[in-house]
């Protein structure tokens, strides 16, 4: 009975685990198989899978075993009948792929695994590639487990299932190709790749491969965009067509000695990339195509889509530029025009090669000169793909010269922002060598400076560089610097990520907000607060903030900022709104009309700027008033995918000392003694500019009323500036390798005018913001016998007008409108499957256009009740 249990036992659990044939009746000495090879590549967008183009090749292998034994096999690869069809279905007579049967490749088997390939030495790179995905599918195991393999795709975890005694699957993952990979660190640039690598495969009993098929299914897709990408299908199927032939064999104690006399190259199956030859459009280089587009880059074609598009083929052609035609342009008599652009496309270039052009045409002998010298600096502080070389060499140069004091400051933000984005790189921190300088040098200069004005231009610097080894010197200037030093400060650390907030720095912002150890700025005190709110406070922690709308506190402006903010934070969040609720319902000192109904024009919205089927965004507008005006605004556009935000575009602007002209309260509690001083502050992409100083002192200011010379439209920002900038490759299993890409442009427009009657008084001013934002993403495969190309673009031209009206005759009134003009959203998906040899070329083309109706934002019932005053005066 013992010996019966046990013999049911053991045939149980072999049934359960199919045990599988030995390796050594597989691939038996002298013989030779034949195998029918089909494969189908197919790519299109993901909005239209229906609409594709590709390819499928077919032929007939024969895999013969001609040395070797139980453990080693060399094995034979002859491929005969090679044919190419495209899809839409045409056979091409003339590809390079019959160049594939002229001799055969040989791949040394090991125990189920292939170690090398050994091909012709004048064998074609993509034909190589071929021969590696068709070796490769002869790499199997017989038992279930996860091992490592290497094939054309990389080094791969492979996952291995038995579905019974002779049907298998395998899963690879995790496959890390030799191929180049960058992309933007912020989540909402990325491009977000998807896929799975699956083969199915079927033995015979002796363990000889009898049929495989694979599948590589790859869907490639813009953060920015919902469902805004491509898809890329290859299947691969082999079929053993049951024949078995006798063939000779090879001498040789080693595998080494038995292919010595063929006279062939050994490779490993990693794949290797193709370039294949220009031609057409794809020859253009960097200067026919700006001499080609002249009208596009000049300034004011700025905010337009053209301008964006144009720029994105730009970079790719410029990234591959030596400097020599860079400077050519730049010093060209017909391109002075297209100066500025170029400047902006060289800053997003960012290769050493561009950087050295720029160099040596920039002088600072005229104001124009600095203007174009300072546009450089921006625009490389916007780029994605800082080189040390060059954020060393502008580090260099900051330490020499220090004149004229406008290029000074924005070097030293260009460098400071240059660092932060270089930290941020893979394999990179803020303890990397070259950031550590830059942190070392702004402290450095930040603690030998004197007055405010130095101080500032360093703490914008330590702003923009956002090293956490900084936070301790930014608070202890938050705390114990002046008016502006703390603002600056403040500033600054709320720019940090909310991550690095523990109970000590909370308890200090509060100390700020509450002005526990000593009075504080009320810009400060509103900062501390932001940064209090972006922590997300809980019941206790919200109670606790509460308490300053019913405070003595005598700055009612700050209070009307805190209701403001509430509101909107409430709007945006039904957990905050629930919880702000109960805070104000279980406090009766809270809960009425003198607390909630606090007077004041200061103002914190956030109204949704774009939504679907274009990018999701948000614009915040924050406006801090004091005594009846502006004291600190700002207007930010944030690009939202998820509960990723990323700030494209920031308008700061702020104004000190002006309360004298405005008000006529006399119980109004003003601490607005400063000196009359008002700007612009610029912040893209996460990079603050130096300021932009409309008038400093009272005489400038009645200058610019007496001369009406900020009354007509004025550019403040004028540039084009990357955003997406995303490059993947990747192999499949048949060998091919192909190209995942996104770039994307922002073009701005920035403009304003502001009239001031001291007549009248009363006041107007306009800020138009026209930008231009083009995204394409690109799927590319080449080979030399076919390529296939998906490319999607999508252009949109949103505009936002943000104008105000200012009546201070009595009691102040201020009326704003938020205002965005029609759009129209236009995408275009192009497939392209091009034959080089047979000069074939098919495309399919979609394009869909989006109307996106304008909208005027509403800000809050109390401007609502100003503008109707105003409009009645």
């Amino acid at each position: 009975m013992k010996l019966q249990l046990m013999t049911l036992m053991l045939a149980a659990f072999f049934g359960r685990c199919h045990p599988a044939p030995a390796f050594g009746d597989a691939f038996q000495l002298g013989t030779e198989q034949s195998y029918s090879y089909w494969n189908e590549v197919r790519t299109g967008s993901t909005r239209n899978a229906s609409s594709t183009v590709g390819y499928i090749v077919r032929a007939t292998v024969h895999v013969a075993t001609i040395w070797g034994n139980d453990d080693y096999k060399l094995l034979r690869f002859k491929v005969t009948n090679p044919t190419l069809s495209t899809i839409p279905g045409e056979v091409v007579r003339k590809s390079t792929l019959s160049d594939i049967s002229s001799a055969p490749f040989f791949a040394h088997w090991h125990l189920g695994q292939i170690e090398k390939i050994y091909v012709d030495k004048d064998d074609d790179v993509t034909l190589i590639n071929f021969k590696r995905g068709l070796a490769s599918l002869f790499q199997y195991q017989l038992l279930d487990g996860k091992y490592v393999e290497v094939d054309p795709s990389g080094t791969c975890d492979v996952l291995y299932t038995s579905h019974d005694e002779t049907r298998y699957q395998k899963a690879r993952s995790n496959c890390l190709f030799s191929g180049d990979r960058s992309e933007r660190s912020e989540y909402p640039l990325r491009s977000s790749t998807t896929y799975s690598r699956n083969t199915d495969f079927t033995v015979n009993t002796d363990g000889s491969l009898d049929r495989v098929i694979a599948e590589d299914y790859f869907k490639y897709f813009v953060n920015a965009y919902d469902n805004f990408g491509s898809f890329l299908d290859s299947v691969v199927k082999v079929y053993s067509e049951g024949s078995t032939t006798k063939v000779n064999t090879v001498q040789g104690n080693t595998v080494e000695e038995a292919v010595e006399n063929f006279g062939l190259v050994e490779k490993s199956l990693l794949s290797e990339k193709y370039a294949p030859k220009c031609s057409g459009k794809n020859c253009d280089t960097f200067s026919k195509l700006v001499r080609t587009h002249k009208k596009s880059l000049t300034d004011d074609r700025i905010g337009k889509q053209e301008t964006s598009s144009l720029f994105l083929q730009l970079v790719k052609l410029g990234r591959v530029t030596p400097t020599e035609p860079f400077q050519r342009l730049l010093k060209g008599d017909t391109m002075q025009e297209q100066r500025g652009q170029i400047l902006d496309l060289l800053g997003a270039i960012q290769t050493v090669a561009a950087h050295e052009a720029a160099k040596s045409v920039l002088t600072f002998e005229s104001d124009d000169e600095m203007v174009f010298a300072e546009r450089y600096l921006q625009a490389l502080a916007a780029g994605s793909q800082p080189q040390k070389t060059i954020i060393e060499d502008l580090l260099v140069l900051a330490e020499k010269k220090r004149n004229p004091q406008k290029f000074y400051d924005t070097l030293v933000q260009t460098v400071a922002s240059l660092a932060n984005r270089y930290a941020k790189l893979p394999g990179n921190s803020f303890d990397t060598d070259v950031v550590e300088k830059v942190k070392d040098y702004l402290l450095k200069e930040l603690n030998w400076c004197a007055k405010d004005k130095c101080k500032l231009q360093f703490i914008r610097g330590l702003h923009n560089l956002k090293s956490p080894k900084t936070l301790n010197a930014l608070v202890e200037l938050a705390l114990e610097g002046s008016a502006q030093v703390s603002v600056a400060a403040m500033k600054a650390l709320r720019s940090f990520s909310i991550f690095l907030w523990n109970d000590e720095f909370r308890a200090m912002f509060e100390d700020i907000l509450f002005q526990v150890s000593k009075k504080f700025d009320t810009s400060a005190r509103a900062l501390a607060l932001d940064i209090l709110l972006d922590l997300k406070p809980d019941f206790d922690e919200l109670t606790h903030l509460a308490q300053l709308l019913k405070s003595n506190d005598k700055v009612y402006e700050l209070k009307q900022y805190l209701l403001q903010k509430l509101r909107m934070l409430a709007d945006r969040c039904p957990h905050f709104a629930e919880m702000l609720r109960k805070v104000i319902q279980n406090d009766p000192s809270l809960n009425n009309y003198h607390v909630i109904g606090a007077r004041g024009l200061s103002t914190a919205l956030m109204r949704t700027y774009s939504s679907g089927p274009s990018f999701n965004a948000s614009l915040e507008s924050l406006q801090e008033m004091s005594g009846g005006v502006l004291k600190r605004g700002i207007v930010d556009l944030t690009l939202e995918v998820g509960e990723e935000k990323f700030s494209m575009f920031t308008l700061g602007l702020f104004a000190s000392g002006m309360s004298s002209f405005v008000s006529n309260n006399e119980d109004e509690i003003l601490e607005d003694d400063s000196d009359t001083v008002a700007g612009m502050e610029l912040t893209v992409q996460g990079s603050v500019f130096r300021p932009l100083v409309f008038f400093d002192g009272k005489t400038d200011l009645m200058r610019h009323v007496w001369s009406g010379t900020a009354s007509e439209p004025t550019p403040a920002y004028q540039a084009t500036t990357l955003l997406q900038d995303n490059e993947e490759w990747y192999a499949l299993q048949n060998g091919a390798v192909f190209k995942l890409s996104t770039l994307g442009a922002i073009s701005i427009d920035l403009n304003g005018q502001v009239t001031l009657s001291l007549w009248s008084r009363n006041a107007q001013s306009k800020v138009e913001q026209n930008t231009a934002i083009v995204v394409s993403g690109n799927v590319k495969l080449d080979t030399s016998y076919v390529s296939l190309d998906v490319s999607f673009v999508a252009g949109q031209e949103p505009q936002l007008h943000l104008t105000s009206d200012l009546d201070f005759a009595t009691d102040p009134a201020l009326c704003m409108q938020l205002l965005q003009p029609n759009s129209i959203l236009s995408q275009t998906f192009e497939r392209t499957v091009t034959v080089p040899m047979a000069k074939y070329r098919k495309i399919r083309q979609t394009k869909v256009t989006h109307k996106i109706a304008g909208q005027t934002h509403m800000l809050n019932q109390k401007n609502n009740a100003m503008c109707n005053l105003i409009a009645k005066s």
